[in-house]
């Protein structure tokens, strides 16, 4: 499927959604270049290999302006012009050598689809991270308001004799509380904005206007077994230590075969002058053709077991680093799956008292109004009211990221949804 990303500049400010902020990563990131460009090495070198094992053309031009001391036998001075097609029949070396590369081009596409979703992992918690941000700037503005909104009643209050220099003191502290908080705030947000930017491979400072994520709350909790099963089956990383445990077996079983044979079919063609030659005519009457079999069979008694103890070494290891991986991935599935559920129990926590606050927040409004509770109460119950609706929005972002990491752990979109 080809993306095409759209996005409008007004001034500095860049307007995207989750979807083009990925998209731009994906072009732009470098990190997830360079492991693009790996995979790229690796098809690369599949593609050399299965060149090489079809036919191998060669062509060569030599010049030499060397005198012999023994002229009369042979003379290097002068110009040769060779060409040579090699067609190898039986080559276990580089038969292995083939399919090998082919395991390294699976295995290497399997780390650049990792790298894939770990950055869009890393992007949906930047552009989480700046939303929730964004939402904290603007409810520590309303506690600042509501803070010096208090400390002016309070002052009121006090030069008419009806607050006590406590009461003053008090105002004043949560006054000044609402603007260290705001100050965090804001600093949070900046920071934010820049690792974003670091994630889509941007370098200039730009203002951002996001398009908000709604939170769904899922109406099934995912069952752990299922997603270790569905991790270990899914994940990239564990599909590429396969394929190189696949390799691994191909080099053991190969070095223990490596004295077989080896055949060739070559035909070769070659010219020899001391002066350029004027025609093509002249080459073609002077040239020297051959053609026939090769083939070779060779083992060193010395270093084969040595080289086969070093296959088998490699085989062993790449087994381990398969178990190490799985193992690390069932430890992650299951922080992950542990985070999404106290994060699941979190947010309805947080919403069942953002609820009650301001249930409680309209009742004494409606008390203050009657005159039946003072200013002070009514400003106290106020602030409740915000610092629950900050703890629910803490809590809905922190539900949202918590289960964008155990979709990301999984290595499958299907597990949580979207």
């Amino acid at each position: 499927m080809i993306w095409i990303i759209v996005f409008f500049m007004t001034g500095d400010t860049l307007k995207i959604n989750l979807e083009q902020a990925k998209q731009m990563a994906l072009k732009s990131n470098p990190g997830y270049r360079i492991d693009a460009l790996s995979h790229t090495y690796s098809k690369l070198g599949l593609y050399k290999n299965l060149s090489s094992n079809i036919l191998n053309p060669e062509v060569s031009i030599n010049y030499s302006d060397a005198e012999s001391s023994d002229a009369m036998l042979y003379s290097t001075k002068g110009y040769s012009f060779n060409l040579s097609l090699e067609q190898r029949i039986l080559n276990l070396g580089q038969f292995t050598s083939l399919i090998g590369s082919k395991f390294e081009k699976n295995a290497s596409g399997a780390l650049r689809e990792e790298s894939e979703n770990r950055l869009f992992y890393e992007v949906e918690s930047c552009y989480l991270s700046v939303l929730k941000s964004h939402k904290l700037v603007e409810l520590k503005v309303k506690a600042i308001e509501r803070a010096n909104e208090n400390m002016r009643f309070v002052s009121k209050k006090l030069e008419v004799g009806e607050a006590s220099k406590l009461d003053s003191l008090n105002a004043e502290v949560s006054l000044n509380r609402a603007k260290l908080d705001g100050s965090g705030a804001e600093k949070n947000y900046e920071l934010s904005k820049r690792i974003l930017l670091n994630a889509l491979g941007i370098f200039e400072e730009r203002e951002f206007l996001l398009e908000p994520i709604n939170v769904r709350v899922l109406n099934l909790t995912p069952i752990l077994d299922s997603l270790v099963a569905i991790a270990l089956n899914e994940r990239p990383s564990v599909k590429a230590e396969r394929e190189a445990l696949k390799g691994g077996k191909i080099s053991f079983y190969s070095g223990i075969l490596s004295f077989l044979p080896s055949v060739s079919f070559k035909w070769g063609w070659g010219y020899r002058t001391e002066d350029f030659p004027e025609s093509f005519s002249e080459v073609r009457e002077g040239a020297s053709k051959s053609s026939g079999w090769n083939g070779s069979i060779g083992i060193n008694l010395f270093t084969y077991p040595f080289e086969i103890w070093q296959f088998k070494t490699t085989l062993d290891k790449a087994k381990l680093s398969l178990l190490s991986k799985e193992l690390n991935i069932v430890k992650e599935v299951k922080d992950a799956w542990l985070l999404g559920e106290e994060a699941r129990r979190n947010l309805k926590l947080a919403e069942s008292m953002w609820l009650a606050a301001e249930e409680a927040y309209k009742l004494s409004k409606t008390q203050y109004e009657l005159g039946l509770i003072s200013t002070l109460d009514f400003f106290r119950v106020a602030e409740d009211r915000l610092d629950a609706e900050v703890s629910y929005v803490n809590a809905q972002y922190d539900y949202k990221l918590a289960y964008t990491r155990l979709q990301y752990v999984t290595g499958s979109v299907s597990i949580v949804g979207k």
